[in-house]
């Protein structure tokens, strides 16, 4: 276990001063990490996972949270906002119930009122051979993940290799907010920017982020959805506590005189994938539904992650999208939890 005394934790009352301090920590040589709900960051310094000495709380600045609707009527989400309130605001829950639907489904309650969706999106890739303690790994040794040099999942793996790490994305809300066309803002030492959520993921369990380690996740924003639907749907072992060995959301949408089908899904690969069909492009609307099937289903890296048949969590893809879109052509409301 990680003591206290080989830590040092800041609590800085604005943007402006974790900016600074990670600025000075950094000019120092001293490696940080921001903390904000801790729900994945305080287990993995538990286990040795991470190991750097300073900790920059972001709990007190309270422009992280909040949700508001945004004037041209999309709706903005704090990073630091819990996945408990999202999964309850009731406003969440009439305009883009898929996201209050997906919050929901993230592990425990009293994970989800820990966890914060800035954390979510920005959660560590996953891997039997990484997420485990240091005495556990002596086993089989570190993986490169772990400062290793070997990758015991897929030993063909060679150091400089990219994608160098398999390690599984397993965000929740990440699909969902690809399909909304999602926006992140950033900010750190060097100002604020923004990127669309598609432009946040790499394809690597290592650098999977095209985020600096010195910037902050301040907010999501959600662009107004006129028309467009939603639905997710996951498997896991449990319904409550694992993360989702499959997680797929679908949309419905009009274009023109014309319907379009997107689709992404979480938990198959290093990093989500998002996917558009035009019917036009494709004889009738089962044979659009049928490319999504096959161009999802094709995108999954099935290693031996979890504990479900390799082949099985591939063929479960199709069902999840055969699911959904049966479910947003029928009408169906998405106001909590899907069924696993």
């Amino acid at each position: 276990m990680t003591g206290p005394e080989q830590l040092s934790h800041h609590r800085p009352g604005s943007l402006d001063e974790a900016a600074a301090l990670a600025a000075d920590l950094a000019a120092m040589g001293r490696p940080f990490v921001y903390l904000g709900g801790g729900s994945d960051l305080i287990p993995a310094l538990k286990l040795h996972r991470d190991q750097r000495p300073a900790l920059i709380s972001l709990s007190r600045i309270e422009p992280l949270r909040g949700i508001e609707r945004m004037p041209d009527g999309g709706t903005r989400i704090g990073a630091l906002t819990s996945l408990a309130r999202i999964a309850e605001d009731a406003t969440l829950r009439r305009l883009v119930p898929a996201l209050s639907a997906a919050a929901a489904s993230v592990a425990s309650p009293q994970i989800r009122n820990q966890a914060t969706l800035g954390g979510n999106l920005l959660v560590d890739r996953r891997c039997v051979y990484y997420n485990q303690s240091e005495v556990n790994r002596t086993a089989h040794g570190p993986c490169f993940k772990a400062g290793g040099e070997h990758c015991p999942l897929i030993k063909s793996v060679q150091a400089g290799d990219w994608p160098q790490c398999h390690a599984r994305f397993v965000s929740d809300t990440a699909p969902v907010l690809l399909l909304m066309n999602a926006v992140v803002h950033l900010a750190g030492p060097h100002g604020e920017r923004s990127l669309a959520l598609t432009e946040l993921y790499r394809p690597d369990g290592i650098e999977g982020l095209a985020i600096a380690a010195d910037e902050i996740l301040t907010r999501i924003e959600i662009p107004p959805q006129p028309g467009g639907k939603v639905h997710y749907q996951k498997l896991a072992v449990r319904k409550t506590l694992d993360f989702p060995s499959v997680g797929v959301a679908v949309s419905l949408s009009r274009a023109g005189n014309t319907s379009r089908l997107g689709v992404a899904v979480t938990g198959v690969n290093t990093h989500p994938g998002r996917f558009g069909f035009d019917r036009d492009d494709h004889d009738d609307f089962d044979a659009m539904v049928d490319s999504a099937c096959e161009t999802a289903s094709g995108f999954a890296e099935i290693y031996r992650q979890d504990f479900f048949p390799l082949g099985w969590r591939r063929d479960m893809i199709a069902v999840l999208i055969r699911r959904g879109v049966a479910a947003l052509r029928a009408g169906q409301s998405q106001t909590g939890p899907s069924p696993s």
